[in-house]
């Protein structure tokens, strides 16, 4: 343990001595307090909010990942190629020992300049910030895209139009298509009829009048603007319909009197004259309040302090198997290819009938999203600027595998390569 103290020790001096840490803090600051001239928003103080949350937390985000991560990748390899790394050892220590210490260095610097960046955020969005709460967002109760792809595969591979090319097609490409599908199947409410989706009973159990609100998005066949009239009921609670289509709209449930649903659905009844469609999954939501704007604040910077862990972690393994030139260049090329996966999995989910450098392109996106998955989704900006709050279960999550067992893991790796590169 004292020869882990000692290591980080030495790296932590080892960014002072080079003012990086310092010049990194210092432009993280500033940054906070020029982005907001930099950005124009709407002219309204939920833009001048979303500017400094979204883009100034994100732009300081972004330039501790890549210092950190510029910095993990250097460490090692330079050690190496200066035949130095035995100095690093106050005693004798295992390589593990070494690779971890310079990960929890690291880490702990960009989580300061983070924590930094996370301080300035409430004088940068306005005093409004300070008395704001985060609000739970709870979905409706529903099978997921995979068990609705396996409940449907059957029958959808049974209709006569379905191509041939897919019924020909594997299994399990047939069953991600239709999962994907699956995020973006509407319902249909005809004129006087009513849908409803059921939500955890135990979440919205003693909500009072006027806690809970629904955000939903309707549209319609053409896809065009038009009047929207219906009723909204939870138990007790309701709140009357009266808007436009193409637009997500949030409604206040309150206790008007009448007759009480069924504790835990959510209810609409379609008063207008045309049906109108929403997709349960992505469109249909209750807003419930939780705690402050600072909790949330807090468990957002916990989450990306956690996150840059991984990433650290990354870089170092990186540095003990590579030169520092190369692990740099692989490692951005890594990031950058793992933000882009996702959207093009997204955008592109259909193979059939595409060339084979497009099948090819596909394969290889799918699989750096699934393996970047950690890092890609663990980032709670958006939520944060959104006044959603950032779930304790998702902070757990990313501490035990963010923070402790893929570090843990990256750390093993580079202490069973590291003995191997000294050799040659």
């Amino acid at each position: 343990m004292r020869a882990f103290l000692g290591i980080f020790q030495l790296e932590l001096k080892a960014l002072s001595r080079s003012r990086s840490l310092l010049m990194l803090a210092a432009a993280s600051a500033a940054w906070m307090f020029v982005v907001p001239r930099l950005v124009v928003g709407d002219g309204t103080a939920e833009g001048m909010r979303e500017v400094c949350l979204g883009y100034g937390l994100g732009g300081v985000l972004a330039l501790v990942t890549v210092s950190m991560l510029a910095a993990a990748t250097g460490s090692l390899a330079r050690e190496r190629a200066e035949k130095r790394l035995q100095l690093t050892m106050v005693r004798p220590v295992r390589y593990f020992a070494i690779v971890a210490a310079k990960i929890a260095a690291l880490s702990s610097a960009g989580a300061a300049v983070l924590a930094l960046a996370c301080a300035l955020a409430p004088f940068c969005a306005g005093s409004a910030s300070n008395h704001r709460r985060c609000v739970h967002v709870l979905r409706p109760l529903m099978p997921s895209p995979r068990e609705e792809a396996k409940a449907m595969y059957a029958e959808y591979m049974k209709l006569p139009d379905t191509p041939d090319a897919v019924k020909k097609a594997r299994p399990s490409t047939v069953l991600r298509l239709l999962a994907t599908r699956a995020w973006d199947r509407y319902d249909t409410v005809r004129t006087n009829a009513v849908a409803a989706w059921r939500f955890p009973a135990a979440a919205v159990r003693g909500v009072r009048s006027g806690e809970v609100s629904t955000r939903l998005k309707f549209s319609n066949t053409y896809n065009a603007r038009q009047d929207v009239a219906g009723e909204l009921r939870l138990g007790e609670l309701s709140a009357a319909v009266s808007n436009l289509t193409q637009a997500v709209l949030v409604f206040p449930l309150a206790d008007r009197g009448g007759e009480a649903g069924e504790e835990g659905v959510l209810s609409f009844r379609n008063l207008g004259k045309d049906a109108l469609m929403l997709r349960p999954r992505r469109d249909v939501e209750l807003l419930i309040p939780a705690d402050s704007f600072f909790w949330n604040l807090l468990r957002s910077w916990i989450e990306m302090a956690a996150t840059l862990t991984l990433v650290v972690a990354f870089g170092l393994f990186l540095s003990a198997s590579l030169g520092r030139p190369v692990a740099l260049f692989t490692a951005i090329v890594f990031l950058l290819v793992s933000e882009m996966s996702p959207s093009v999995v997204e955008q592109y989910p259909d193979e059939f009938g595409a060339t084979l450098s497009d099948r090819i392109g596909l394969m290889v996106a799918r699989t750096v999203a699934e393996v970047s998955h950690p890092i890609s989704s663990m980032n709670p900006l958006e939520r944060l600027s959104r006044d959603e709050c950032v779930e304790p279960r998702e902070v757990a999550h990313a501490v035990a595998v963010n923070a402790f067992a893929l570090p843990v893991f990256l750390a093993l790796l580079a202490a069973f390569i590291l003995p191997r590169k000294q050799e040659n």
